[in-house]
Order: C-alpha cells, then structure tokens, then sequence
C-alpha cells in the first residue's frame, strides 16, 4: 500500500503541534497531525498559561480556563509566607485533556488539517524531495516533516537531534478535593523556595483538583534525590491526610545554545526543541510560540518552493535569547537563594517585573537594565545549567 500523501506532517498533537498545525491548514497547507494516544488524551501536568498566552494564540481560549489567578502565596522553606497580589490576571489554568482537544478541533476546523489518533511513528525516512514517516497505521509522506512528540519523542532520536539536550527533573501529582477546597485557593497559587538548593514547589487549582507538584534546576543524581524527600515534605504540609490520584515524573528539556533542531526539511518545536523556559518552567507559552514559529517558517518555504524552511535561524532570534536570559535568573537562585522570596516581597519593582514577564509587557532579556546592582549580577551568570 503506497504511502498518504500529505504537504506537511506533524508528529505530536500537543500544544505545539496543534497550533502549528492550525496555522499549517489556515495557510492552506493539507497537513497530517498524528498523535499516539488517542485525544482527548490525559496529561498530568502544572496546566498554567501565562497570561501572555491570549496576546499569541489567533482563538480565544476562554472555553477550556479552568482557573484565573492574581494572587500568588510565596513560602520559604515551608514556613513563612507572603502573599503577592496583582490587580490583573497573571495565569490561567487549564485541564491538558481538554485544553490540547481545543486546540485540536480549531486546527481540523478549516479542513486541511486530518488528525490520525492512535498512530505510533516508526521512524523518518529522509527521500530527497520528501520525508516518509513509517507508522502503526502505515505509511505518511510529505514535504516537510516537524516532530512536536515531546522530550522523548522519535523524531530528534532519530534523526540524532537534540542529543546534548539538558533535562532539569520535576515530579507532580493530582488530588481530587471538595468543592469548599477549591474555593479556598480560587484566584491564587502557592510557591514555595528555599527548601530545597534550586528547587520550588507549587500548588495549582484546577476545576475539581488540585495539581501539587516540586522541581529542581539541577539533573544530578543527589539532585534527584533530594527533591524525592522534598515532595513528600511538600506533600505533606500542602495535602495532609489526602490521597493522590495521579503521580507523574516528567523532565524539563533545555536547548543548549546552537544545538541543532532541523535536518533539512525536518524540524522539532515545542518539549522536542528543548523550548522550556528555565526559570519558572514554563513550557506551553513556549510550545505555542515555537509550533507558530514553525508553522509560519514551513508555509513561507513551500511558498517560495525552498527545500529547507528558516525555521531554525527563526528560533535564535525569536526564543532563544530570552529563554537563554532566563537561566540566568535561575542561576541567581542558585547562587543566592534568599533572592526569590527576599526581592519580590520586600523590593515592589522586583513584584512589579515579575508581573510584567507573566502578561508579556516585559522579555527576561529587558529586565536586567531594570533591576539595578541585582541585574547587574545576573547579567555575570551562565547561561548552562
């Protein structure tokens, strides 16, 4: 049986891949999006979108928020907390099942998009012309492929990309609680820093749960784990006597500075890329921004009749120098680690930027210039975690 044939294939119907494909179809493009779970899918995970998310995405999101913060509850080491508040939204929250089907159905919505659920990619043949992909439900052909399966994906593995990749380790988990619970954290969230070197900890509400949840900035093995005995003290002071009902391990992928993500008419965006903001471990916004990036760099080399598409050269420009900035901030937590809670509840600027960055009136790369002697210290920090 001959191969489908196809303009473009995505590989991965996450955010990334999904919104890449939406612009993919409204550029007119007939594009196969194949995902190997079937969508709606389950997904554990923070679900936050920062409130720049509504200056990029072209459709409103407001069906599937679940939650809208402006007060965040800053701890220290577990113990003392300050809560920061915003008179404007700062994050919203979104359940992934539902949240990745929206975006999904908009991108099928306008007929060039087919999605095929289910499918398992086999690999990634590189044909000249063309790039075949071999999968469970056969075999799809196109001229261009973009892999948006994530930090474990096929595509980069095969095709050697993405090899030196950085993976900062993070571990969450759901619990189900009473609608009186919900209401109490309703318009906040709660961070914790300090308890852990480079560490945080994080309770986000969702529409019927909440997602509590620890990360780290460093991927050693004593890293590891010391961050295993952080969430069960972190679990055990944010839901005492609760039981969970999902627990899940996950990596943050970092793109070292350079490292290639496109082979010719290949290319990964989104977790696959590496597009992770470091420093607060935003990854949708991200992902979102990387899969229209890709989008738009595809449908311009079709256009043009080119073979292989400005997409990488766009990411440098584009993502790379604020996601580069933002490991900066990360390495201040690490050297000095009293500055995450210190500067945003006793400096109103450092609250001030803070809010700027999550609604997108700031870039990590402006902010240094803004915080006076501490930006001048961030500006001394590396770049590589």
């Amino acid at each position: 049986m001959g191969a489908s044939r196809f303009d473009v294939i995505v590989v991965g119907a996450g955010p990334a891949g999904a919104i890449a494909a939406y612009e993919l179809g409204r550029r007119g493009l007939r594009t196969a999006l194949l995902e190997k779970h079937r969508v709606p899918r389950h997904k554990s995970c923070g679900g936050g979108l920062t409130a720049k998310v509504g200056e990029i995405v072209p459709f409103d999101l407001a069906p599937v928020i679940e939650q809208t913060i402006s007060k965040v509850d800053l701890s220290w080491r577990l113990g003392r907390v300050a809560t920061l508040r915003s008179d404007r939204p700062l994050i919203h929250f979104v359940r992934r099942h539902r949240f990745d089907a929206y975006l999904v159905e908009r991108a099928l919505a306008g007929g060039n998009v087919q999605l095929y659920d289910g499918v398992t990619v086999q690999g990634v043949e590189l044909l000249g012309d063309a790039v075949r992909v071999p999968s469970t439900h056969g075999s799809f052909e196109g001229a261009y492929v973009l892999g948006a399966d994530g930090a474990n994906g096929c595509v980069g593995r095969v095709l050697g990309l993405m090899r030196d990749r950085i993976l900062l380790p993070a571990v969450e988990c759901e619990i189900a609680v009473d609608g009186a619970t919900i209401d109490a954290w309703r318009d906040r969230v709660a961070l914790d820093v300090g308890t852990l070197p480079g560490g945080y900890g994080w309770v986000f509400p969702k529409g019927d749960h909440l997602n509590i949840g620890v990360g780290c900035f460093s991927s050693s093995d004593g890293a590891k784990r010391a961050l295993t005995q952080y969430e069960r003290e972190h679990f055990a002071r944010r839901a005492p006597g609760r039981t969970i009902s999902n627990r899940s391990g996950a990596v943050l992928p970092l793109r070292p500075p350079g490292a290639p993500i496109q082979a010719g008419r290949v290319m990964l965006t989104g977790d696959a890329a590496g597009l992770v903001e470091a420093f607060t471990g935003e990854g949708i916004y991200w992902a979102l921004r990387g899969g229209l990036l890709a989008g738009r760099a595809i449908a311009d080399a079709a256009a043009a009749g080119l073979a292989t598409p400005r997409y990488e050269a766009l990411i440098d420009r584009e993502l790379m120098p604020d996601l580069l900035e933002a490991r900066r901030l990360a390495h201040l937590y690490l050297w000095w680690p009293r500055s995450m809670h210190f500067l945003p509840t006793r400096w109103p600027a450092a609250w001030r930027t803070v809010q700027h960055l999550l609604r997108g009136e700031r870039h990590f790369t402006d902010i240094r210039g803004r915080l006076g002697a501490p930006g001048r210290l961030i500006g001394l920090m590396p770049t590589a975690l």
